[in-house]
């Protein structure tokens, strides 16, 4: 079934049962308040130089305590969402093994077979155990040969109350968040266009506070440079397609390709709902053995929760 949400479980670990085990998407065992902010992070790892599965590792490693800084995996990073690229088929498993994701994240999907049918890589997203996660689904693109998809989670977060004041019990928005890498090279021109269209549709629901898409977005061809504004997205980056700073591939190692800003942060809002520019993280990251982790530097940003002025303000 292709260009059609296709529902979801995500997956949280039970130290009683020593499993994985499919979730209810209900907030139960999710502490009051809720948050108003969610660190995002995105990462394409890099499917297809070798070690893949050395090379999760470290990369799991690396945004344990390089980017929420939690030396142990019982600690707990802040209310965040961890968007992986490039997942190879094989190294999988590694995600579902690792004791800081166990303790601390819910997975979408938990099993490969809900990738698109014949995919030797995809997409995985990581909720914090601190988030509740309402709804969850994919969308298999119809126009792909690469077995490209979008991965979407519901989150539940909270308005800030005014200053002195109660929390209203209307106070909790759904944001949802997309997980994608879209069709590659100058070969996948034309795909990309329908594939972010798609996701911008799901990201505009009316129900939605708004709508954040990160990944790989493949940002090589023409019709790129005008794509996100074509589709109705705003891009969280605010320097240009040009800038150095916001390159995010062609680096490690140096490519026949010039670098480019192939990874990017996107959304659209309603109001009340604000996206910090994205950095990058993970430059000249190496593994433990000396190679590099990825050959794509990873985002993070933050979303922050605002009151929108119809939300109102003391009389």
């Amino acid at each position: 079934m292709f260009d059609t949400p296709r529902p979801l479980r995500a997956g949280r670990y039970s130290e009683r049962e020593r499993r994985w085990v499919q979730t209810s998407h209900c907030a139960r065992g999710v502490r009051e308040p809720l948050p108003s902010c969610l660190r995002l992070v995105s990462w394409n790892v890099d499917s297809l130089t070798k070690d893949p599965k050395k090379r999760l590792i470290a990369a799991l490693a690396y945004l344990q305590r390089e980017v929420f800084r939690c030396q142990t995996p019982a600690a707990r990073p802040e209310p965040c969402c961890i968007l992986l690229q490039e997942v190879s088929v094989g190294a999988f498993t590694m995600i579902l093994t690792n004791e800081w994701v166990q303790r601390c994240f819910l997975v979408v999907p938990t099993s490969t077979d809900k990738w698109p049918a014949g995919a030797r890589y995809g997409t995985v997203t990581l909720v914090s155990r601190t988030v509740p996660l309402s709804n969850a689904f994919t969308i298999d693109f119809g126009n792909s040969s690469m077995w490209r998809n979008a991965i979407f989670v519901d989150l539940k977060l909270s308005v800030p109350a005014l200053p002195h004041a109660a929390r209203q019990p209307d106070g909790v928005v759904t944001v949802r968040i997309a997980n994608t890498h879209l069709e590659s090279l100058l070969m996948g021109e034309a795909a990309r266009p329908m594939q972010l269209q798609l996701i911008s549709e799901m990201l505009q629901e009316y129900v939605l506070r708004g709508g954040v898409v990160a990944g790989d977005m493949n940002a090589i061809g023409h019709s790129d440079m005008t794509i996100v504004e074509d589709v109705g997205l705003m891009d969280a980056w605010e320097r240009g397609d040009d800038d150095e700073e916001g390159f995010t591939w062609g680096y490690q190692p140096r490519e026949q390709y010039p670098p480019a800003r192939l990874d990017k942060v996107l959304f659209t809002t309603r109001g009340g709902l604000e996206v910090d520019e994205p950095k990058r993280f993970a430059v000249g990251a190496r593994t433990d053995y000396g190679d590099w982790i990825s050959d794509h530097f990873g985002l993070m940003t933050t979303l922050q929760v605002v009151r929108d002025v119809d939300e109102g303000m003391p009389m």
